[in-house]
């Protein structure tokens, strides 16, 4: 079984795409974000601050603009490039490694549906049980789905997706005076709601869920220092399971533009674990520093065998995409 984690990295090799109204649609590196989010460049970052902690201050000041940009960012990249990248006749990176891994499983702390659409064209992944956790759909009339239809390929957001909305309360109504109550320990429930990117997914439909809607920049815990407190919210630790259930079963993991940043490290530590645990457990990393980075990894985990292949995602394609070490 082949099983991938993806980071940003992954996605760079999608390309741009100029909107209507001048601007230049892509997957965000570090210097997108600065500017887009907080109207300003790397350099003039005060010293001894990271974007994470940019995040992490309007998060604590209640300030929603800088992850509604970043989310319209996103939905503007998979809308324009992952779309185009999907109906293109003409051959690419990302279409020639859907093709080599059919049937492969992702792990990904992307917030963006980039695999989600390529492989939706391919109808080789649904909604309905595509995201490793049951979802709940919403079909148009239209319908031309077949009705036994099946993933073959799983993704799962271990940072949330923005196209998953979800609830970690039920609303119950008393009959003997029809008062509502919330019951939070109710199970958390997944519903499919791709907002603007609907016509993306036709003929899925987006799922209304009243009371329990969520904004888009509000499915995703966001880009900040310490994401360990918001790992232990329901909708996670429902994703997480399922991811460990993967890991296990496969033994190799192949990471492909993740930095295993310090600033994630309470996202992947429980990941690295379970590999580590696991009999002949392989890491494999696919990125251009992935030779600094795998010696950090063995450093913290000797009992794990990590292999380096310092390539971007679209050098690495030219190589057939191997990633044996023998």
């Amino acid at each position: 079984m082949d099983l991938f984690l993806i980071g940003a990295g992954f996605n760079i090799d999608a390309g741009s795409h100029t909107l209507s109204n001048g601007p230049e649609c892509r997957y965000p590196l570090i210097n997108d974000v600065a500017r887009i989010c907080f109207d300003m460049e790397v350099s003039q970052i005060p010293c001894g601050k990271s974007i994470e902690d940019l995040f992490g201050e309007a998060q604590a000041n209640g300030e929603s603009k800088p992850m509604k940009r970043l989310t319209e960012m996103l939905m503007d990249a998979d809308h324009y490039l992952a779309g185009a990248l999907a109906g293109s006749t003409q051959t690419n990176c990302y279409s020639e490694f859907f093709g080599r891994f059919t049937g492969a499983h992702f792990l990904t702390f992307n917030y963006d549906s980039l695999i989600e659409i390529m492989l939706f064209q391919k109808k080789h992944w649904f909604p309905d049980d595509g995201y490793g956790v049951p979802v709940q759909t919403e079909l148009q009339l239209d319908d031309s789905l077949p009705y036994d239809r099946m993933s073959k390929s799983t993704i799962l957001h271990l940072h949330g997706s923005l196209c998953l909305c979800f609830s970690e309360f039920e609303t119950q109504r008393d009959p003997s005076d029809g008062v509502v109550w919330l019951d939070p320990s109710a199970p958390t429930r997944f519903m499919f709601d791709p907002d603007c990117l609907t016509n993306d997914f036709s003929p899925y439909a987006r799922f209304r869920s009243g009371l329990q809607y969520l904004p888009t920049d509000s499915r995703v815990i966001g880009p900040v220092p310490n994401k360990g407190p918001l790992l232990i919210q329901g909708f996670t630790r429902a994703i997480y399971e399922a991811a460990h259930g993967l890991i296990s079963q496969s033994k190799t993991l192949v990471s492909i533009g993740y930095s295993f940043n310090h600033h994630d490290k309470a996202s992947y530590d429980p990941i690295l674990h379970v590999l580590a645990e696991s009999r002949n457990g392989r890491l494999i990393l696919v990125s251009p520093d992935a030779t600094e980075t795998a010696q950090r990894i063995m450093a913290e985990f000797p009992d794990l065998h990590v292999v380096a292949i310092s390539k971007t995602f679209k050098e690495w394609s030219t190589t057939c995409f191997r990633y044996s070490d023998e």
